[in-house]
């Protein structure tokens, strides 16, 4: 079964009719993409400091300036944050673009240090009792990561009791939401290692929940179903089943490396049932589909053929 979001990176392989294709596409976008780049680049500029301020205040709140400098290579704003205290920087400057050793100009970046700011200033406040909360379940914790916050332990109860009291700990500095949907993520390890292959669940601020892998993957495909189908989809269950009850034509199957998508009619398949907003129940599976063209492509589903067009 794929693992949605929990894949670390994708690369899509065609035969060779499609690559021919492909290439063509390909080529067509990139022109009208550097055409784009060229057309940003003479519009671009660096912002003031002026300007990075008031942009400050309305990302992060309210703050101090607490140095400044501006030159032809940019702006860098150093900010004391009124609410909790700490310091972030806020820059502006061009980034060439370069393209296959050719350079089409350069366009504004602004840069912000505010979240990896905050994130230092909590663990500075409250580090010593997260690791004690994880020793005492079993585990570890690393604030040097993939995620903001990884916790490592033997089983998924310790896990969840684990997250879940560290959670608390961190909530009481999420001050006006500014932390929120940032997760503590749970593997399967014992600090002595980096790994990921087994993902227990995970908390999200502000709700102090624990998320089961189980559960984030069907929260991911609703996600999905709620994009390409219906908003207001509602997920039912889901079945394991095998390609050949989908309908769906094994030459349009996207291979995404790094998955496991259907290579045979016999191969595993998960569905995943929805109610549509009329009633009606259809299914998204877990592999990515092209159109007729071969050209876009997007999560296999029988809703177009379920659901009434006038009720889409």
């Amino acid at each position: 079964m794929n693992t949605g979001p929990y894949t670390l990176w994708e690369k899509i392989k065609r035969s060779p009719r499609r690559k021919m294709r492909s290439f063509v596409k390909h080529i067509a976008l990139l022109s009208i993409f550097v055409l784009m780049l060229i057309a940003l680049s003479g519009c671009g500029r660096i912002k003031s400091a002026d300007e990075l301020y008031k942009l400050a205040v309305r990302t992060y709140g309210e703050c101090e300036i607490v140095s400044q400098t501006e030159n032809e290579d940019g702006t860098v704003l150093v900010l004391r944050d009124n609410l909790q205290g700490f310091e972030y920087k806020m820059t502006s400057g061009m980034n060439d673009i370069v393209i296959d050793g050719s350079s089409f100009g350069s366009v504004e970046n602004t840069g912000s240090t505010f979240s990896k700011a905050l994130s230092e200033y909590v663990f500075s406040q409250c580090l010593d009792e997260l690791e004690t909360i994880c020793e005492e379940a079993g585990g570890t914790c690393d604030t040097e990561d993939v995620s903001f916050f990884i916790i490592r332990t033997e089983t998924a109860e310790e896990a969840e009791k684990a997250a879940l009291a560290c959670a608390e700990v961190i909530q009481a500095y999420n001050l006006q939401g500014r932390m929120d949907n940032w997760e503590l993520a749970c593997y399967e390890g014992d600090g002595s290692t980096r790994t990921y292959s087994v993902r227990f669940g995970s908390v999200k601020l502000p709700n102090i929940e624990w998320i089961s892998h189980e559960q984030e993957i069907i929260n991911y495909y609703s996600e999905m179903a709620r994009m390409v189908t219906d908003e207001k989809a509602q997920y039912v269950r889901s079945e394991e089943g095998i390609f050949s009850q989908t309908g769906a034509d094994i030459d349009r199957v996207v291979q995404v490396l790094g998955t496991d998508y259907p290579t045979e009619g016999s191969s595993p398949v998960t569905f995943y049932f929805f109610r549509a907003s009329d009633g009606t129940e259809y299914y998204l599976c877990d592999f990515n589909y092209y159109d007729d063209d071969h050209y876009n492509y997007s999560w296999f589903t029988n809703y177009a053929d379920v659901v009434p067009e006038e009720k889409k």
